[in-house]
């Protein structure tokens, strides 16, 4: 498992997580394909237009992710 970010510009439909990913969420999916084995790995491909990789899995990592767009700032209150 590793985490990507959604910076496609929009709303994602991802059915392999059953739910939409919004702009500039982070979350975390899974490197290869249910029917992978060691003898034939079966990576799963992340178009690096639409998903961007996030370092990894630590709360550091996770705070460090901007959040989504949809949240409002608190900035200059």
């Amino acid at each position: 498992m590793s985490l990507k970010k959604n910076i496609s510009g929009g709303e994602l439909d991802v059915p392999l997580l059953g739910r939409s990913v919004g702009d500039g969420e982070v979350v975390e999916v899974p490197d290869f394909q249910p029917a992978h084995s060691e003898d034939n790995p079966l990576p799963i491909v992340w178009p690096p237009d639409k998903w961007e990789p996030v370092d990894d899995g630590t709360p550091a990592a996770l705070a460090a992710a901007p959040a989504s767009t949809d949240d409002a700032s608190t900035e200059g209150m």
